[in-house]
């Protein structure tokens, strides 16, 4: 009885975090971020209030899944919030806290270096190809119809620092419970059956092919989606995607973007939990806007 206790408050606080920061980002943005709302803009559909409808229950829904049996899942293989379970049975949290803290630092900033190399012009010989066939699609008849549904969305104030720290703990939050506590685990608890684990461990070579998959998932997900998008807005637009990079840039930017990332906070989830990843993802976001802002900018 109290472990099932601690495991729903356990889920409160985890679905609370991610339901209000993302329903905050939400409001701050107010372009649909979310994969099924952002899909019906990108087709056409442009009625707000059924965009703001799909898009909360996209992330109430999605969110209670996936921190539900990610917990369940993570309990079985020795996983999960470790610091929040600590304080949730009145435990000092000191001794969880600090170990996590220089690890979540190193890796964010490490991560951040990185995130900046599939911007760099080896991985987009076509880049200046890419600005003109973005120009002719802006002075299109389409274009310029587009522009004016999406013009509806976009509210013309600058976002302020606090407010870009709000989207940078949303994505954070969002995004660890769904690739490490959800994805990242369930696919060790597979794993773990396989190999024949006793409940409620899992050797290291289940949890880091865990971590692996989760990186090849992702790479995955980043082509298909990407390529998805781009097809999606060429037909909306009546128009023919004329700028092709090779089939090898597009998977190197891919692995870029996301298997360091995975791996760096797939890590960071096994050894140190969820709330490590969370803290790590957020100050990644972070370093890599100072960098942007503060090198790419000054250099270019």
């Amino acid at each position: 009885m109290m472990e099932k206790r601690l495991f729903w408050r356990e889920f409160w606080i985890l679905w609370s975090a991610g339901a209000i920061t993302g329903a905050i980002f939400a409001a701050l943005v107010r372009i649909p971020t979310t994969p099924i709302a952002s899909m019906l803009l990108l087709s056409g559909h442009t009625q707000k209030p059924l965009l703001m409808g799909v898009e909360a229950v996209e992330i109430v829904i999605e969110l209670a899944i996936a921190v539900s049996c990610g917990l369940f899942a993570a309990h079985r293989v020795g996983l999960g919030a470790p610091t929040i379970e600590k304080w949730l049975r009145g435990q000092s949290i000191k001794s969880q806290v600090r170990p996590m803290l220089v690890p979540s630092l190193v890796v964010g900033i490490l991560l951040a270096v990185i995130s900046m190399l599939p911007n760099l012009s080896v991985f987009h010989p076509n880049r200046e190809l890419a600005h003109q066939e973005a120009e002719r699609i802006s002075a299109s008849p389409n274009g310029a119809k587009l522009a004016e549904k999406l013009g509806r969305f976009v509210d013309e104030r600058p976002l302020t620092f606090p407010s870009l720290t709000v989207l940078w703990l949303s994505a954070a939050i969002r995004g660890e419970l769904m690739s490490r506590l959800f994805l990242l685990s369930i696919i060790a608890l597979i794993f773990a059956k396989i190999t024949g684990s006793p409940s409620g461990t899992a050797s290291n070579r289940v949890l880091f092919s865990a971590v692996l998959g989760v990186a090849a998932i992702a790479a995955i997900a980043d082509v298909a989606s990407r390529s998805a998008t781009t097809k999606m807005m060429f037909s909306s637009l009546g128009l023919i995607d004329t700028v092709h990079d090779s089939f090898w840039l597009l998977i190197a930017r891919a692995l870029l973007r996301t298997v360091p990332s995975a791996i760096g906070f797939g890590w960071l989830y096994v050894r140190r939990g969820i709330e490590s990843a969370i803290l790590s993802a957020f100050v990644a976001s972070v370093a890599a806007h100072l960098l942007f802002v503060l090198v790419v900018v000054r250099l270019f």
